[in-house]
């Protein structure tokens, strides 16, 4: 097939044809990669491209990592809680059936653009993330909270 100009559809099956060209080249270096969005005149369309090593995290995953690592040590010192414990804990969610099924989840990212949800949770059991207010990790109890209680006397 010729292709005499560029539109909209032609840039959206080139994307298509030109990510499945280059997988194997990739997966032959041990890289990922992708043709992202583009802009296109009649003549021109030129696309972004990113390619990373195998299994590392894309830059919006290190953006996030990296803002939640900052938040963390914020929010253990607001809580008089260990980093480690905010980083480390499974949060349970219970749905509101009558059934009482509840979901497990583990922090993995910070937005701090995100004022409504920043939190970026991933299910233990499916690995799906969702985003949550900042008030689910803030309601949570911890027990390192209540040990440092203790060994001031207050507990």
């Amino acid at each position: 097939m010729k292709i005499t100009q560029i539109d909209r559809d032609v840039c959206k099956q080139l994307r298509v044809d030109m990510n499945e060209a280059i997988r194997s080249k990739l997966e032959e270096y041990g890289l990922e990669g992708e043709f992202l969005n583009g802009s296109y005149d009649d003549e021109l369309v030129t696309f972004k491209v990113e390619i990373k090593v195998a299994g590392t995290l894309d830059k919006r995953e290190k953006q996030l990592a990296s803002s939640l690592i900052h938040y963390v040590k914020y929010l253990a010192q607001d809580l008089e809680v260990d980093e480690e414990e905010i980083l480390n804990k499974e949060y349970r969610e219970s749905s509101g059936s009558k059934w009482g099924t509840c979901h497990y989840y583990k922090l993995v990212g910070y937005n701090a653009k995100a004022k409504r949800y920043p939190l970026i949770m991933q299910n233990i059991k499916d690995g799906k993330r969702y985003r949550f207010p900042e008030s689910f990790v803030r309601n949570t109890s911890f027990y390192s909270k209540y040990r440092a209680l203790e060994d001031r006397g207050e507990y």
